[in-house]
């Protein structure tokens, strides 16, 4: 049910987007700076809240704002939101998501990854994305790991994804094909990147 009710909302989203058209599209067009401040706050609302779709949003900052400042926008949100995570997990809702954990897939792998090397396990799966974000801020919240390794990994692991978003977004409405051979690039990049965390957490899980 709760499926069906977040593919409502994105539907709804669409629709609103599709019969007004025309205001966004010119909305973009204007980079007004004095938007900024607005944008990074509502940066950290759409990250923080899972059921958004901040992967739009964070397109439409590159369109609007550039490659350069929509990363930093998009990055903003998702480190935020990825820290504020972290701090609920683990000192207000450490039991009601730890019984929330036990429901997701693939979790005991990263947490034999975890244990092996915490830097390298976050960093990982943020530039991969195998893990959804919140899954990962929530866990690690919840788990021994201090605050440092996950504040440097996540502020490295963040960067190119949210890179490639606003690139995307930016290159939608100037050029195709430089969109096409980024978007190559990094499905490139995301491959050695999931070839070398499957191989390190099957290295891993043999040690255990």
């Amino acid at each position: 049910m709760k499926k069906w009710w977040v593919l409502s909302f994105y539907l709804l989203i669409l629709i609103i987007g599709f019969f007004n058209k025309d205001l966004i599209f010119a909305w973009i067009q204007n980079s007004d700076p004095s938007d900024l401040p607005l944008m990074f706050f509502l940066s950290v609302i759409t990250a923080a809240i899972p059921f958004i779709p901040f992967t739009l949003f964070a397109g439409i900052m590159g369109a609007k704002y550039g490659v350069l400042i929509g990363t930093l926008i998009n990055w903003t949100g998702g480190f935020l939101a990825a820290i504020l995570y972290f701090f609920l997990a683990r000192i207000f809702f450490r039991s009601h998501f730890s019984h929330y954990l036990k429901r997701i897939n693939r979790i005991q792998r990263f947490q034999l990854m975890l244990e092996k090397n915490a830097f390298i396990a976050i960093l990982l799966v943020r530039l991969s994305a195998i893990l959804p974000p919140p899954v990962v801020n929530i866990y690690t919240g919840v788990s021994n790991i201090s605050f440092g390794t996950y504040f440097i990994a996540t502020a490295f692991g963040l960067i190119p994804p949210m890179f490639m978003v606003a690139f995307s977004g930016k290159q939608i409405f100037s050029s195709f094909l430089f969109l096409s051979i980024g978007l190559c690039i990094y499905v490139l990049f995301l491959l050695c990147i999931f070839l070398v965390y499957r191989y390190w957490s099957m290295q891993t899980s043999k040690i255990n």
